[in-house]
């Protein structure tokens, strides 16, 4: 759904009927994908940091 949404960039209405899911279900778990995806990415961030400062 994650990919459909930001790599494909179907819109939630075209994810939905791709997944035959309720728009509200795309919507919601879309929402935690993100929130996902922006932890793991501040992490990895905060990893290159550190070892950046490590040299």
């Amino acid at each position: 759904m994650f990919v459909l949404s930001e790599v494909e960039e179907l819109t939630n209405p075209e994810v939905a009927a791709c997944l035959d899911i309720p728009l509200g279900t795309v919507a919601s778990r879309l929402l935690r994908a993100r929130e996902v995806f922006d932890q793991a990415l501040s992490r990895v961030r905060a990893r290159r940091a550190f070892r950046k400062g490590m040299r």
